[in-house]
């Protein structure tokens, strides 16, 4: 009996748009490009509204795919792709590549990782802010989760690029009494979007209210790490949200697991132990020793700032707004120093994703 093998390749760039580690691989005859259903990565830049990292090595995994593959423009544009840009200094930039090729069901008859990807209709902008938002994302779950042969009750993580609108674009769409949104505001109500779908697909959460989407903190998936931003030409075709959605599945190939934990707060890096636990790999406690370091292929961190700028009721050193950016660097040094390992994906803004204060967090390794 056949099935589907889920590989990933993790790729160090030592520039924006630097494929030569995807190029190394296919010359070694280990990645078929024609294979890649999706892809991550962490990019350089500090974060502001001129960085093009994301843009640049969005741009160039699809070239190197169009050069080096066989699959038309049109099945290039609708590999999702998730890019993080960089400001957490201690980070290395680098790419995650997923693969699904025929195999044999795992021997152990244990699950293994199984992906699939969708993307959302057009994301209009009469939709920010109600539950028209909310239905599209949860449509692009469920198809993402077919697509990966799993009922959507076996999805254990979903990672992506919830976009909205142009600003000006919502504000010319409003009507009636609908109460304005600011630019924060729409972020926040993009980010829930995608974690309330979660919710209602993968957990079965009844369909929220639509004031409490992106607003209340109780209502929060430990399932997603989706980044949200104004649409820009990265991430597949067209203004829509892009999900990769990672379970593990009885009956798939491979030797790769994910596991997942949650984030309590910014100094909770007991959840990388904990994530290895629940792909099954036995460790204790501590940073990750050389024998499980070794297994890794793919790290995700999403994380929300301090509420009300305190850890552990205590008051951070500074309010400044500008810290937000270098609590990254923080967050992402200590989550790298509990890995032992700096190539990882992670992001902030958080919103509904994980606890307040908190995250969400999952590794996949190889459990062979």
């Amino acid at each position: 009996m056949s099935a589907e093998a889920v590989d990933a390749f993790r790729v160090p760039m030592s520039g924006l748009r630097d494929v030569s580690g995807l190029a190394a691989l296919v010359a070694d005859g280990r990645l078929n490009p024609d294979d890649i259903v999706a892809v991550t990565g962490k990019t350089g830049g500090w974060g502001d509204t001129y960085n093009t990292s994301r843009v640049d090595a969005d741009q160039a995994v699809r070239r190197f795919l169009l050069d080096h593959g066989t699959r038309p423009v049109p099945a290039i544009e609708a590999v999702p792709m998730a890019f993080s840009a960089g400001v957490g200094t201690i980070m290395t930039p680098h790419l995650v590549v997923y693969t699904r090729t025929a195999a044999e069901p795992a021997a152990d008859g244990l699950p293994q990782l199984a992906i699939g990807n969708a993307a959302s209709t057009t994301i209009l902008p009469e939709w920010i802010g109600r539950a028209a938002h909310v239905q599209a994302n949860a449509d692009a779950v469920r198809a993402a989760a077919a697509d990966a042969g799993m009922a959507p009750a076996d999805v254990e993580f979903v990672i992506g690029k919830s976009y909205y609108p142009p600003l000006e674009d919502i504000a010319a769409a409003r009507t009636g009494a609908a109460p304005e949104l600011d630019p924060q505001g729409v972020f926040g109500f993009s980010s829930g979007s995608i974690a309330q779908a979660v919710r209602v697909v993968v957990d079965g959460a009844p369909f929220p209210d639509e004031a409490a989407i992106g607003t209340d903190p109780a209502l929060f998936s430990d399932k997603v790490a989706v980044s949200s931003n104004i649409w820009e030409d990265v991430g597949g075709a067209g203004p829509q949200t892009h999900l990769l959605a990672l379970g593990n599945r009885r009956g798939a190939g491979g030797r790769l697991r994910v596991g997942r934990a949650v984030i309590a707060d910014l100094l909770d890096i007991g959840a990388v132990t904990r994530a290895v636990r629940d792909a099954g790999i036995a460790v204790g406690e501590g940073p990750l020793p050389p024998e499980v370091r070794s297994r890794i292929r793919a790290t995700y961190v999403k994380y929300q700032e301090p509420v009300d700028g305190l850890i552990r009721d205590r008051r951070l050193v500074t309010d400044d707004p500008v810290y937000v950016k270098n609590l990254k660097t923080v967050v992402a040094s200590a989550f790298s120093a509990m890995l032992q390992d700096n190539m990882i994906w992670i992001s902030a803004g958080g919103v509904q994703q994980g606890p307040p204060g908190g995250g969400t967090l999952a590794i996949v390794l190889d459990v062979g």
